[in-house]
């Protein structure tokens, strides 16, 4: 049987489609009318400006626009194009992808069992450099790997012995593949981050651990976001939170998690087109966030007050919606004791409406202030490479000095 190729109008309908974009909000973002948009994905038009192009592969979220007209491209991911990441990331990528029965990837035999002090301490630096370094993914690159691979070997000796260490490595396991998911999937790798997201939900089987099971189905259901599967992400979320609550109405519906699996529900939601439950699913997680205890909150799940608020950015922006995401924007007052991991994330999300909005110097400054947070995410994180691209093409005179810089320390100068 012969296939053909997608042409480019059933490539951007069946992307925007997967996206959840109505062919209006596409119209308006690319700046031209819904009449246009139809006649491209109907073939009865041929897009032949490669600014529009640009365009539709910006808003479409395509990583390399020549991929929107179906010629091959030299990356797989947004990793891919950051050649200095993915080589430092290749140490992690070979830690998740082996297995403890084949361990294709082990270079040499470890003489002595690392102990779980030692894992348990090399974890917690990790998570210090996650959440508090502006040099975090170098410093995760470095670490992680062994921290991952001392995890494993740890847990698959205790399944062969009867020394009580199982279930707590297990735990040190399941926390080092969260973090390692969240280092994935801001550096566009969403595939291997799916992967490493669904690993603890096989080495979580004990009934006891109600929390722990309910913060690891957040991340699978945040990877399914991050591929596009918006339905099954909402599905997938409002499960957990149901299974949850079961486990212990009195007080699991209060949790950070609880109200973490409500607030990706929300955005699954509104990438599946139902405006409406996402409303409702953000109005109960802002309700959950302020009577929350920031000191309750785990650090494999982040969920507080400018959580809800980047929440509700980014649908207003997957919504074709600027205008909210940047007033949105504006009420937030991120808290003294922020992470890093917020603070990059308000900023680059703020960035990048302005940046839509066509407000240049807005989206310089905000850049700017990532930069601040953390260099390294102006460097390796997709969204801070989207913005810049496109406040390139824009060149304003007034923020062309500002943007030189910034694009010399993002590594596309």
């Amino acid at each position: 049987m012969n296939h053909r190729a997608l042409s480019a109008g059933e490539r951007i309908e069946l992307r925007r489609r997967r996206l959840g974009l109505s062919r209006r909000v596409v119209a308006e973002l690319t700046g031209r009318s819904e009449e246009w948009l139809r006649q491209i994905e109907r073939g009865r038009r041929r897009l032949d400006s490669i600014e529009m192009m640009y365009r539709l592969a910006e808003v479409l979220r395509f990583d390399d626009p020549i991929e929107l007209i179906g010629l091959p491209s030299s990356s797989r991911s947004g990793a891919r194009d950051m050649g200095e990441m993915s080589l430092q990331l290749t140490a992690l990528n070979r830690a998740i992808m082996d297995h403890p029965s084949t361990q294709v990837f082990a270079t040499a035999a470890t003489s002595q069992l690392p102990t779980l002090e030692s894992v348990r301490a090399g974890l917690d630096r990790c998570w210090y450099s996650w959440l508090g370094s502006g040099h975090r993914y170098t410093e995760l690159a470095a670490r992680l790997p062994e921290v991952l691979t001392s995890a494993r070997s740890i847990r698959a000796a205790a399944q062969a012995s009867t020394n009580g260490q199982l279930e707590e490595a297990g735990k040190l396991l399941v926390e080092a593949y969260h973090l390692a998911r969240f280092v994935l999937t801001r550096v566009g790798d969403y595939h291997l981050a799916w992967l490493v997201a669904d690993r603890p939900i096989g080495i979580l089987t004990q009934p006891a651990q109600p929390v722990l099971v309910a913060a690891s189905s957040w991340h699978v259901a945040s990877a399914l976001l991050s591929m596009g599967y918006h339905s099954e992400s909402r599905d997938y979320a409002l499960a957990a939170a149901q299974r949850l609550a079961a486990a212990n109405r009195s007080a699991e519906t209060e949790s950070p998690v609880y109200g973490a699996l409500q607030l990706l529900a929300a955005e699954g939601a509104a990438g599946a087109a139902d405006l409406e439950q996402s409303k409702q699913l953000i109005a109960e997680a802002a309700r959950i966030a302020e009577q929350l205890d920031r000191a309750a909150c785990l650090r494999t799940v982040w969920f507080g007050v400018p959580e809800v608020t980047i929440t509700a950015m980014d649908i207003a922006l997957r919504l074709g919606q600027v205008d909210e995401a940047i007033r949105l924007a504006a009420d937030v007052q991120l808290p003294d004791n922020a992470t890093v991991d917020v603070c990059a994330r308000y900023y680059l999300t703020t960035a990048y409406a302005y940046g839509r909005k066509g407000e240049d110097f807005a989206a310089t400054l905000a850049l700017q202030q990532a930069e601040l947070a953390s260099p390294e995410d102006l460097r390796y994180d997709w969204m801070a490479h989207r913005t810049l691209q496109q406040l390139s093409r824009h060149d304003h005179h007034l923020t062309r000095r500002d943007l030189a810089k910034l694009l010399a320390a993002a590594g596309l100068a």
